[in-house]
């Protein structure tokens, strides 16, 4: 009997050396169960992304295909991942991750379990990059608040840092929204759970991602309320943006009160993490008001 192939896309802008070290360790899973394709599309790249991929790492592996898609934002890259890959299940990752070992296996070994329409959620853990300064708080708001993909399949929904499914399900749901820069994934996986399918969360099957600094997740808070003005903000009543509002306020007081009950952390970081929470708030406050006057979304 043939062995399944697994089509894993990966969206890239300006991550030269990243894209490197993610595709090497895709190829360096066990592959007992599967066949492998990878797919890197660059997202047109300003820096050297796109001849590095094109001279490094194609001819160094046989089933890697290198493509560009121009169309600005990663659910565009995601999309034309998908409308050239040949495998009967899709992978999606992030050209900052790396991935475990036998990140697939388990992937796989998992989803054979299911019926009908199911994406899987991999874990997602977090390491300080070794090239850059990674404030201590950051390195804490990351642990503590982002990628939480148990919670995220417990709500119905994945993020495209660690996701997993049949092919087909982007034939009967649809593919990404390629018009948001932000929330896409969640967008779609929630879109399979609305129409009858479901998310399941994998521990086994994670992935290494590097902490943000907190320059990196304020830029990333931009595009996050971005996503949320073009999906469903722009053409809302003013009550609903209130209601956003109101959200990003309670969800500080929220995470303000699970950092003050963690025991892990000495006061000195609990006081620091907090007003990271702080500037997070404000930054979000203040990219909504400008979409409102007028300003684009962040792309990237």
């Amino acid at each position: 009997m043939s062995r399944p192939v697994i089509s894993v896309i990966i969206p890239v802008y300006n991550d030269e050396k990243r894209i490197l070290e993610c595709v090497d360790s895709i190829f360096n899973q066990r592959t007992s169960s599967f066949s492998l394709e990878v797919i890197v599309v660059d997202n047109g790249s300003t820096d050297n992304t796109f001849s590095v991929a094109k001279n490094e790492l194609l001819p160094k592996y046989e089933n890697l295909r290198v493509e560009q898609c121009l169309s600005p934002g990663s659910y565009a890259a995601r999309n034309h991942g998908l409308s050239v890959c040949k495998g009967e299940y899709t992978a999606f990752t992030d050209s900052d991750c790396k991935v475990s070992t036998d990140w697939l296996e388990h992937h796989l070994s998992l989803m054979k379990k299911q019926e009908g329409d199911c994406i899987i959620a991999g874990e997602v853990n977090f390491f300080a990059e070794a090239s850059k300064s990674t404030e201590q708080s950051a390195l804490d708001f990351e642990s503590m608040f982002s990628m939480k993909q148990l919670e995220n399949a417990n709500n119905g929904k994945s993020i495209t840092a660690n996701f997993f499914c049949r092919k087909r399900i982007f034939d009967r749901h649809g593919l990404f929204d390629a018009s948001l820069m932000s929330g896409g994934d969640v967008e779609m996986s929630q879109r399979v759970v609305r129409n009858g399918g479901k998310v399941v969360y994998c521990a086994d099957a994670y992935v290494l991602h590097p902490a943000r600094n907190v320059a990196e997740l304020i830029k990333k808070r931009k595009r996050i309320v971005g996503g949320n003005w073009d999906s469903s903000l722009k053409l809302s009543r003013f009550s609903k943006k209130c209601a956003f509002l109101i959200r990003l306020f309670m969800t500080f007081l929220g995470r303000s009160k699970k950092v003050l009950k963690n025991r892990s952390l000495s006061a000195k970081r609990k006081a620091k993490l907090i007003v990271l929470l702080l500037k997070i708030m404000t930054v979000s406050y203040l990219e909504l008001f400008k979409l409102m006057m007028g300003k684009s979304a962040n792309r990237q």
